[in-house]
């Protein structure tokens, strides 16, 4: 198939215009060549003056689209942009981050020598602003290689912002819209559950900015109900019934996941649930624990002895 652009970035925007300019100039600036990179601003409903800053990008460069939208979501603004895709590679950035000038080219490279074996590569994911230091999964970026996750099923990737994905499979693909956060979770495992394998570069560098202010979503993510009881029902379950479709069980690796999942749950405070949500949502928890293996809690290397404790007793309980 005949593609007009290499990459397709597309850039969800909500009430962004402190950072959307950078976000922008990031991908303007990279060594790959902005003439090769098609980039789709979908504004989704903000309120302040992102469409001035989408408006002017646009009227400057003919690979610029612009797209506006009632206020649905990241989901929604994502479904919307891939309708637009005319790059041989998609990647969704945020429109408070920002891409180092030659992550695009690094990665580009990387999936046309491999483009049969994996459907998309992943940059290193580097806070800045308000945290500094990498992502807590970042110990899989040692080396630039292929991650076969039948083999290394502790190697989690969660973030679609910093991965770049063939865009013929993403034609037949959405985001959940009825997730409000961890749709990326969902998403990006579901395609790795189709090859097991995917690809990590060491030297692309992906800048995740945690606000000074702690208004993203995922800074907010504990005050909002639909993490407690939309992502395990339309995310984890999601995982689950694919992994048993497709492998007879639930692998290793997606156990991996929804341990890595629990950890954040089971030392909430739940300071925004009644007892009859916070009693729902253990409920979830424990019924999520009969998919893992004691063998996967005893051996997952980002619990700690106490967590370890803890998840044991739930899966104990649930029987």
């Amino acid at each position: 198939m005949d593609y007009k652009y290499k990459i397709s970035i597309i850039i969800p925007i909500y009430n962004t215009e402190m950072y959307l300019e950078d976000a922008i100039n990031s991908v303007i600036n990279q060594t790959i060549g902005f003439e090769n990179i098609q980039l789709i601003l979908v504004n989704d409903g903000s309120k302040d003056n992102s469409e001035e800053i989408c408006l002017k990008y646009r009227n400057i460069y003919n690979n610029v689209i612009y797209l506006k939208q009632d206020n649905r979501g990241v989901s929604s603004a994502r479904n919307n942009g891939l309708k637009y895709v005319e790059g041989k590679y998609v990647n969704c950035m945020d429109s408070d981050d920002k891409w180092e000038k030659d992550a695009l080219l690094n990665m580009y490279n990387f999936m046309e020598k491999n483009y049969l074996e994996i459907d998309f590569v992943s940059a290193r994911l580097k806070y800045f602003e308000a945290s500094e230091g990498y992502h807590y999964l970042d110990y899989k970026f040692e080396e630039t290689r292929i991650i076969n996750i039948e083999k290394e099923p502790e190697m989690l990737i969660f973030h679609v912002n910093s991965t770049l994905f063939k865009s013929e499979i993403m034609k037949n693909r959405e985001f959940d819209t009825r997730l409000k956060m961890e749709e990326d979770c969902v998403f990006i495992n579901t395609i790795l559950l189709d090859k097991l394998k995917y690809g990590v570069i060491r030297e692309a560098l992906y800048n995740y900015r945690k606000r000074n202010a702690n208004n993203s979503a995922v800074q907010s993510s504990k005050w909002n109900k639909s993490w407690y009881f939309d992502t395990p029902e339309y995310a984890w379950k999601k995982l689950i019934t694919e992994s048993i479709r497709k492998y007879n069980g639930v692998i290793k690796y997606i156990q991996y996941v929804l341990i890595y999942e629990l950890i954040g749950r089971i030392n909430c405070e739940y300071v925004i649930l009644n007892y009859l949500e916070i009693k729902k949502h253990l409920e979830i928890i424990s019924e999520i624990s009969k998919f893992i293996d004691y063998d996967a809690i005893d051996t997952f290397r980002l619990l700690d002895s106490s967590e370890r404790e803890i998840i044991r007793k739930i899966k104990e309980q649930a029987k």
